[in-house]
C-alpha cells in the first residue's frame, strides 16, 4: 500500500512558497496610480481681447483656471508676464478653491496689439497667451482756426494766377492760400518780409496759412510765374488796424 506522508509534505511546502510569494515586499508595480496632470486654460470672463488706453490698467483682470482630471485644483502657482513695457499685478498668484488665478494688466506705452502670458509649471496648455489692443487716448491737436480770407493758387489750367489778387483783413487775422488738386509748381513769396515764404514750389492739393499782426500793405508773388512789384502771378494783402 502507497504512503501519502511524503506527498503531503511536498504539497504543504508548495502552498507555503505560494503564500510567501504573495506576501513579499515586491508589489510588482501594483502601487497607487500616478496623478492626472494639471491643465491650464482661460477661465470664463478671462479678460482676453480687451481694449484700453496706453499706460492704463485694463478694466477686467486676466483669469485662468487650473484643473486636474477636470476638477479645479487650488494652491497652484501661476506666473504672469508681458513683454510690451506694461506690468501685471501681482506677477504671481495662486489658484483659489475654484482653480482660478487672476491678475491686473497695465498696458505698455505703445499703441497697438500687446500680449501677456500665464504659466503654470508642468501644466498641459501652459503658457496661456492673452492679447489686448492699446489705444493712444491723447486728444489730437485742435484744428487751426478758420481762415479769415482765402486766396486760390491756380494754374496752369486757366492761367497761373492768385484768385482774388487782393484781400483785406483786420490785424490778427489769417490768410489761407489754397492749391487745388490741378495746381502745379507754385509758391508764395513776400515782396518784403511778410507773409513768410511758403517754401519750395508745390503741387496741389496744398495749403499755406499766415497770420498778419500789424496793419499795412503786404505784396507777394509766385517765384515760378511772377515777381516782386506786381509782376504777373502776384497779389496783395491789406491789413487794417
Amino acid at each position: 500500500m502507497r504512503s501519502w506522508t511524503g506527498s503531503g509534505s511536498l504539497i504543504s511546502a508548495a502552498v507555503l512558497i505560494v503564500v510567501a510569494a504573495g506576501c513579499g515586499g515586491d508589489d510588482n508595480g501594483s502601487g497607487p496610480p500616478p496623478e492626472d496632470p494639471l491643465a491650464i486654460a482661460k477661465a470664463t470672463s478671462s479678460g482676453d481681447a480687451q481694449t484700453g488706453a496706453v499706460g492704463e490698467a485694463l478694466a477686467s483682470g486676466l483669469r485662468v483656471v487650473i484643473t486636474r482630471a477636470s476638477e479645479p485644483e487650488s494652491g497652484v502657482a501661476v506666473n504672469w508676464a508681458t513683454g510690451d513695457g506694461g506690468s501685471l499685478s501681482p506677477p504671481s498668484s495662486s489658484t483659489d478653491a475654484d482653480g482660478i488665478a487672476t491678475t491686473t494688466w497695465t498696458l505698455g506705452p505703445d499703441a497697438g496689439t500687446q500680449t501677456a502670458t500665464a504659466t503654470a509649471a508642468d501644466a498641459d496648455g501652459s503658457p496661456v497667451t492673452f492679447t489686448a489692443t492699446a489705444e493712444d487716448d491723447t486728444p489730437p491737436p485742435p484744428p487751426p482756426p478758420p481762415a479769415d480770407a482765402t486766396i486760390q493758387v491756380l494754374g496752369p489750367d486757366g492761367g497761373n494766377r492768385f484768385e482774388p489778387t487782393e484781400v483785406t483783413i483786420q490785424a490778427g487775422e489769417t490768410v489761407e492760400w489754397v492749391w487745388p488738386a490741378a495746381s502745379r509748381d507754385h509758391n508764395v513769396v513776400p515782396d518784403d518780409v511778410e507773409p513768410t515764404s511758403s517754401g519750395a514750389l508745390a503741387d496741389g492739393p496744398n495749403v499755406y496759412s499766415f497770420t498778419f499782426t500789424t496793419a499795412g500793405t503786404y505784396d507777394f508773388y509766385c517765384a515760378n510765374h511772377g515777381g516782386p512789384g506786381g509782376v504777373l502771378m502776384s497779389g496783395t494783402v491789406i491789413v487794417e488796424p
